[in-house]
């Protein structure tokens, strides 16, 4: 063995052994009295408050609670900024082509037989991490992130052609990143709609009903949180973070063939 791989090790084991150390001791490690602030107070007492129905987004997950309810329209834009990164992608690789046949086979078969298996797993697990994320950590874009990897394991293990063969073109892909787009104005909105059309006094991104405002998102559905429109907000976010990581993917796995189809299109639109 090399002194080069013994000292990697060494290394990577005095790493492992300091990380156990600290968390080991930390149970017995005083935390501090630092005293929380008046906002993070409002945001712990009242992401999940059944007793101040005006104020409460009956979330049990704060975190949450604070990305679609409190600051909504911050989450917004960083949402649209992802739409307009992946919009940029697709305009510097505009011209693509679908070209099949090219790719090799992929890696073998036991492999592709353990990815069939895993790859329902991690979107499932992405799913629920999405649609469960008013109620324990995760949310619409760490779910989607999550089921995305599934597109580059099938980019890996069986190539770009099957990609193609099941169907998951640029067009397709774009489609859901605007349908999701679309949804989550359509709930942003929903309750000024409607607070509109019956004569009340409403607002853009309100979730619960408030003091001054009887519209309101259902907060429970059969005794479960619901926490109103922040479960619509994760189930969109999904599907425009999916499609938008898996277009990312794709584009930047392209082939020597897509590349020239690229310069094609564009030596003849110059």
């Amino acid at each position: 063995m090399k002194r080069k791989d013994v000292l990697i090790a060494i290394s990577l084991s005095m790493f492992v052994l300091g990380v156990s150390i600290i968390l080991g001791f930390e149970s017995f490690i005083p935390i501090g009295t630092m005293e929380i602030r008046s906002l993070g107070k409002s945001y712990l007492k009242l992401a999940y408050n059944p007793w101040n129905t005006t104020h409460t987004s009956f979330s049990l997950n704060v975190v949450s609670a604070i990305i679609w309810d409190y600051r909504g329209l911050d989450t917004f834009y960083e949402t649209c900024i992802l739409l307009a990164s992946i919009v940029a992608i697709v305009t510097l690789f505009r011209g693509a082509v679908e070209v099949k046949g090219v790719s090799s086979k992929g890696l073998s078969e036991i492999t592709k037989t353990a990815t069939k298996l895993i790859i329902p797993l991690i979107v499932l697990y992405g799913v629920i991490t999405a649609l469960h994320g008013h109620l324990t950590p995760g949310g619409g874009f760490q779910g989607g992130a999550i089921a995305s990897v599934s597109i580059s394991l099938c980019l890996v293990v069986y190539s770009l052609d099957y990609i193609w063969s099941k169907g998951l073109v640029i067009k397709k892909l774009m489609l859901l990143r605007v349908i999701g787009m679309l949804g989550i104005i359509l709930i942003c909105l929903m309750a000024l709609i409607t607070g509109l059309a019956v004569g009340a006094k409403a607002y853009i991104f309100q979730n619960m009903l408030k003091e001054d405002s009887p519209i309101s998102y259902p907060g429970f559905v059969l005794d479960a949180p619901l926490a109103g429109a922040l479960f619509f907000f994760n189930l969109f976010e999904i599907f425009v973070v999916v499609a938008g990581l898996s277009t990312a993917l794709i584009l930047l796995a392209l082939r020597n063939v897509e590349f020239l189809k690229i310069f094609e299109v564009k030596e003849t639109v110059e």
